[in-house]
């Protein structure tokens, strides 16, 4: 009876390994796909002023430590205007065009100035995109990653208003009593908590539509997850840049770019040996925030 029950525990563990192994596997949340080379700042021109600025962390390994952030992202709130852009890629834009004036003569550049969060030499589709809303349309800039600066493109949808169901349950955020809302959106149940003192039907990413800022947000995997780490209130300028060489797309031919290229990079980029002349193909593992 001993044996049996040592050979049942052993196997048990053994599942409960695989599982946990398999689970690990599919929650890869970015592939290793390499950034593309610093753009700078470039000619830029203000477009409104926000009197509210928020900082969220994307997911954050630790909250207190911006080093362990897949990204820092600001949301500047407007009247009838705002912008959501990463702030780790515009201190590195800041400090390339800085790098230039400093070095004119210089033959080459680094090709990250500032290092900013964790796996900070790979690219990702959430730090690399730019989100503007003004009169209820969204426009979106995506730069795509190395060898694929030619995809370099934008969008325009309608706001999303996503279809919220609320709860009674509170959260406290940043000192901000927060009420809790879920919806089902495009493939993920997410949960989201927003405060009603702030009155603002936005929040990060695209994300919005409760009727108050969303200072938190996940999918129930927890996959991804966005949380309000500062508030600052202020006169912040509203900042857009030329984005010289970006082709209007449409969503659905972009998003179908960037899962390819996390998913394989090299295939998606048209790498080729140079012997066979043979595409290359490096597949990676990847979950991406929307499943459809």
């Amino acid at each position: 009876m001993n044996r049996i029950m040592k050979t049942f525990s052993m196997i048990t563990l053994t599942l409960l390994f695989i599982c946990f192994s398999l689970t690990l596997h599919a929650q890869e949340k970015q592939g290793r796909v390499m950034r593309p080379n610093s753009r700078g700042i470039g000619k830029c021109s203000v477009i409104g002023q926000a009197p509210i600025k928020v900082i969220y962390a994307l997911n954050a390994n630790d909250i207190s430590d911006e080093h362990t952030y897949l990204d820092s992202q600001v949301l500047l709130i407007g009247k009838g205007l705002s912008k959501l852009y990463s702030r780790f890629l515009e201190l590195n834009d800041s400090l390339h065009d800085d790098f230039i004036k400093q070095n004119p003569n210089a033959n080459s550049m680094p090709r990250i100035c500032f290092s900013g969060g964790r796996n900070s030499q790979y690219w990702s589709e959430y730090q690399f995109t730019d989100i503007y809303s003004a009169n209820g349309i969204y426009t979106c800039y995506a730069t795509m990653p190395w060898a694929m600066e030619r995809y370099n493109a934008f969008y325009t949808e309608p706001m999303y208003q996503q279809h919220w169901t609320l709860s009674d349950e509170q959260l406290s955020i940043l000192g901000y009593d927060c009420q809790k809302a879920t919806c089902q959106w495009r493939g993920r149940t997410f949960e989201a908590w927003f405060t009603t003192k702030i009155p603002t039907r936005l929040g990060p990413w695209i994300f919005g539509g409760l009727p108050g800022l969303i200072l938190k947000i996940y999918d129930k995997d927890h996959l991804y997850t966005w949380e309000a780490v500062e508030i600052k209130s202020g006169n912040f300028p509203i900042i857009k840049s030329e984005y010289k060489g970006f082709v209007k797309d449409t969503r659905e031919h972009i998003y179908k770019l960037q899962v390819a290229a996390n998913r394989d990079h090299l295939k998606t980029a048209g790498a080729r040996d140079y012997q066979t002349g043979q595409l290359k193909s490096k597949p990676h593992p990847y979950e991406p925030l929307e499943k459809e």
